[in-house]
């Protein structure tokens, strides 16, 4: 098995170990097409810098965290997905 596949296979299994931790714990696990991200988790999604991705942002559609000017920049996963990977 190649590492990339070794790495998606981590991380398919790490998503499914949260959602029965989530469902122990009485609580429902996030819908993944609404799950939110980062710039940084955003611009690691399709390859490019953190400082880029902000850049990008009003390509599509984002909220903006907190109150102070410098606010956290969230993306919709799906959005991003939909945007830049085709």
């Amino acid at each position: 098995m190649k590492k990339y596949e070794l790495d998606i296979l981590a991380e398919l299994l790490s998503e499914k170990v949260a959602d029965k931790v989530l469902k122990r714990l009485g609580k429902v696990p996030v819908d993944a097409q609404d799950e939110m991200v980062d710039s940084k988790e955003a611009a690691r999604m399709i390859g490019v810098s953190p400082a880029y991705m902000r850049q990008l942002k009003d390509r599509i559609p984002h909220v903006k965290a907190g109150q102070h000017k410098q606010g956290r920049i969230l993306f919709r996963k799906a959005d991003v997905i939909s945007a830049f990977i085709k």
